[in-house]
């Protein structure tokens, strides 16, 4: 893949938008839908308890994982982390940003692709919003109807947690994938 890169920007990245585009919104897709099988999976096995240990501990190691196996970065992202690794960028942070601003429940915000020039490199950029499920609440709801055990798991795992307090519906972060064009 290292190699098609410099081919895709001598031909121009807005020749291949589309096909890039189409590349980054099938990787976020896919990695959604791996993370939710994996949560299902330890939620079916140890409740949220086990869902906040999945995170913790096998959720990053899967995206880091998925990302390379693509060639690709893929993160997931959120103004209020509970995972340091989950900060945006300032590119995300913007856009989400501009998100929260017009954001309603039941009208997630369209996904946003751009080609941008970041310390001299151009990159693909592209963000899919994640949007808070019922089956989230139990530990990204309000901290008072999450049990006990759940908000030890918290606190102890994630002690500057910011990420409680949403209803389902509510904007929780994106997808976020970054494809480098010029391949220096």
């Amino acid at each position: 893949m290292k190699r098609l890169l410099p081919l895709l920007f001598a031909l121009g990245a807005s020749a291949q938008a589309p096909d890039l585009k189409q590349r980054a919104a099938q990787a976020a897709r896919e990695l959604g839908q791996v993370l939710m099988e994996l949560l299902g999976q330890e939620m079916a096995r140890g409740g949220y308890e086990g869902a906040v240990r999945a995170c913790s501990e096998t959720a990053q190691i899967v995206t880091e994982e998925f990302a390379h196996e693509r060639g690709l970065e893929i993160r997931r992202v959120s103004l209020k982390a509970r995972n340091p690794k989950d900060q945006p960028d300032e590119w995300e942070a913007a856009r989400l940003r501009e998100w929260e601003k017009t954001y309603r429940p039941g009208q997630p915000p369209e996904e946003i692709f751009e080609i941008v020039e970041e310390d001299g490199r151009r990159y693909a950029r592209y963000m899919k919003p994640i949007v808070v499920q019922a089956m989230c609440l139990g530990c990204h709801g309000p901290r008072e109807k999450m049990s006990e055990e759940v908000r030890s798991l918290l606190d102890e795992r994630y002690p500057r947690d910011r990420a409680t307090g949403y209803k389902a519906g509510d904007l929780r972060g994106a997808f976020t994938v970054t494809i480098r064009l010029d391949g220096r």
